[in-house]
């Protein structure tokens, strides 16, 4: 059985991050108040920062070396992020505890930037980077980094050109673009090439989307590509009258929802596709500037923000749209404040849009009204904001990390979304120390017990690995396997 068509659920304990060479270290945060529900991160110019999710309060400010782009990744209450150095100093991968902001430690990497954002994957970290001079060279590569010790696995370097694209890793290869045109698929364990593919002249900095049997991605003054994951033959492509796509697609129903526009053009849009054949289903041509945002879905709505372009002459609100998933139909407009570019990409958590505005500040938006909650007035907001419910001990669970664009962890495994983008999971089931030495039971019958190392819940069967296990009915409602233990 082919585990892309899986939702791999089993949470495998994964910890740690890093790059070439590391140092640990602590006391680099400004911790300012506590808090005990969920929080939500997101990344400025010098600095990454925490906020209570529900009111807004600042909790604490990690500050960074240099610009902080690269979208936070949560696994196990440690946050993954890095910087783009600044001009003495080489781009650092971050570990930082997610609860209290505290530096666990650092990894600095030869190259100048980390826009690429962190995935961690069967206890292991990919990322990209590129940056250098031309007094001081030039460096580029993907990296995979052990989770546990922050030992460099592998690095292919055989990129000629900057990784912003976050890598995608479903089924054992590593899916990433690159500014050199070509997208990437390396063996995860080894970090060889297994096949590459130019599909225009435009480079590549968004991150592909993998689902099912696909792999979806945006060209910059080109538009979407479909390739096959395993030969990297194209599937399909849509280019006519697309002036280019520089954001993530996200699937949802067998639709694929992206972006379009370029930074030296000033209009955009945002489409919609058939997945399987690319055939058009709708767009959405309201904004006024390139949609370099990648959009998020969730309980039938797409969310989107409003780029940036070169004409100065021209007005650019920057601002967040609300479009029916199904029809493209125009539901809210938030109107930006700051009158400023929409960088990061919008995340739903909850029933609320949190979506960063550089300059501006981290804006938090009722999902169904468009109406403001709250916002920061410090500027923040340059990153795709991630969300954690249990910062302590959880992983990233808004609908970016969710839906698998941009960045994500070990539970997005590549499998299609059968919802419009729930925003209701929820993270780990909270049981005590001593239950993870257990094996339990939860079943038709309660003498069956969950065994093995790599379960998988699929259409109510148990999998352990390709093979169902005897005599195991999951029944009920969902069930969310941890450790070996099965929990409703």
């Amino acid at each position: 059985m082919d585990r892309r068509t899986m939702l791999q659920t089993a949470v495998a304990g994964l910890v740690g991050l890093g790059t070439v060479s590391g140092t640990a270290s602590a006391g680099r945060n400004v911790t300012t108040t506590a808090s005990n529900g969920p929080l939500v991160y997101v990344g400025t110019s010098l600095s990454y920062n925490a906020y209570d999710a529900t009111t807004g309060d600042h909790v604490w400010t990690f500050p960074t070396e240099g610009s902080s782009w690269s979208s936070p990744t949560v696994v196990d209450g440690i946050l993954y992020a890095g910087d783009n150095g600044d001009d003495d100093d080489d781009a650092t991968l971050y570990a930082v505890d997610a609860t209290t902001g505290d530096e666990i430690w650092s990894f600095t990497d030869p190259g100048d930037w980390v826009w690429s954002s962190p995935t961690v994957v069967d206890g292991t970290v990919y990322v990209g980077e590129g940056g250098g001079s031309a007094t001081d060279g030039w460096d580029y590569s993907v990296f995979a980094i052990d989770a546990e010790t922050g030992d460099l696995v592998w690095e292919f370097d055989e990129v000629e050109d900057r990784v912003q694209s976050s890598p995608h890793v479903v089924d054992g290869t590593v899916y990433v673009g690159s500014h050199d045109s070509h997208l990437y698929a390396l063996d995860a364990e080894t970090g060889d090439e297994e096949w590459s593919v130019q599909p225009a002249t435009g480079r590549i900095s968004a991150s592909p989307t993998v689902v099912d049997d696909t792999v979806y991605v945006g060209v910059d003054h080109s538009g979407l590509y479909a390739f096959d994951t395993d030969t990297g033959d194209e599937q399909w492509s849509v280019t006519d009258k697309i002036q280019g796509v520089q954001s993530s697609p996200t699937v949802v129903d067998g639709i694929v929802y992206f972006g379009e526009g370029n930074t030296s053009t000033h209009t955009g849009a945002l489409h919609a596709a058939d997945a399987t054949t690319g055939d058009h289903e709708w767009t959405f041509s309201e904004p006024d500037a390139p949609v370099t945002s990648s959009p998020t879905v969730s309980n039938g709505t797409v969310f989107v923000g409003e780029g940036h372009h070169e004409y100065k002459d021209i007005s650019n609100d920057g601002d967040v749209y609300a479009v029916d998933a199904a029809t493209g139909e125009h539901q809210w407009t938030f109107t930006n404040p700051a009158d400023s570019p929409v960088w990061s990409s919008p995340t739903v958590y909850d029933g609320t849009l949190y979506v960063g505005i550089s300059p501006g500040g981290l804006f938090a938006i009722d999902a169904d009204t468009g109406d403001k909650l709250w916002s920061t007035d410090d500027g923040v907001g340059r990153s795709s904001p991630t969300v954690v419910a249990d910062p302590e001990n959880g992983n990233s669970v808004d609908s970016r990390i969710h839906l698998g664009t941009l960045g994500h962890h070990h539970e997005w495994m590549g499998v299609m979304p059968d919802s419009g983008g729930d925003d209701d999971r929820t993270d780990d089931p909270p049981v005590d120390d001593d239950v993870y030495d257990a094996v339990a039971t939860l079943s038709a019958d309660d003498s069956d017990q969950v065994t093995g190392a790599d379960l998988t819940i699929l259409r109510g069967r148990l999998i352990d690995g390709d093979n169902e296990i005897d005599g195991v009915t999951v029944t009920g409602g969902d069930y969310t396997l941890l450790r070996g233990h099965l929990f409703n």
